[in-house]
């Protein structure tokens, strides 16, 4: 998943090419099983909305969270296990180009095996951001 430059009121900025009816691998982060974070987008009200699950973590009634497992499977077939160690919902709309900034920490590199997921959120709008976090809990090999 790459970027373009727009240019708004406010000037240029990038804005990421969010895959429609599926989750993007941003191209500048790590992949699953290396030293690093990567970085996953993907909708939650549009484009077959397969982020829906995520975008209502921490709400009443919702199954999934700190400690849960989140496991990607690559095209080898191996299966790379991370545990929530984090989530974040996190105001997007009418914020500084400082808060922005703040809240894009979250796609940095990092030194350990880590997985983020960053969707949008209410379901009906996409003011704020959802960010969970894990950390690399196991690896197994395809075949197994």
């Amino acid at each position: 998943m790459g970027w373009h430059v727009v240019r708004d009121e406010n000037g240029f900025h990038s804005e990421w090419d969010v895959v429609n009816n599926a989750a993007g691998h941003h191209i500048n982060s790590a992949y699953p099983g290396e030293a690093g974070n990567v970085v996953i987008s993907g909708h939650n009200n549009i484009g077959g909305s397969v982020f829906r699950p995520l975008s209502v973590i921490g709400e009443p009634g919702v199954d999934f969270g700190l400690g849960d497992a989140m496991i990607l499977e690559d095209q080898l077939g191996r299966r790379f296990t991370y545990r929530v160690n984090g989530w974040w919902r996190l105001q997007e709309r009418n914020v500084s180009v400082r808060g922005q900034q703040a809240n894009a920490a979250f796609m940095q590199p990092a030194s350990e095996p880590r997985l983020t997921l960053i969707t949008c959120w209410p379901p009906w709008s996409n003011t704020h951001r959802v960010v969970v976090t894990g950390l690399l809990t196991a690896i197994r090999p395809a075949g197994e």
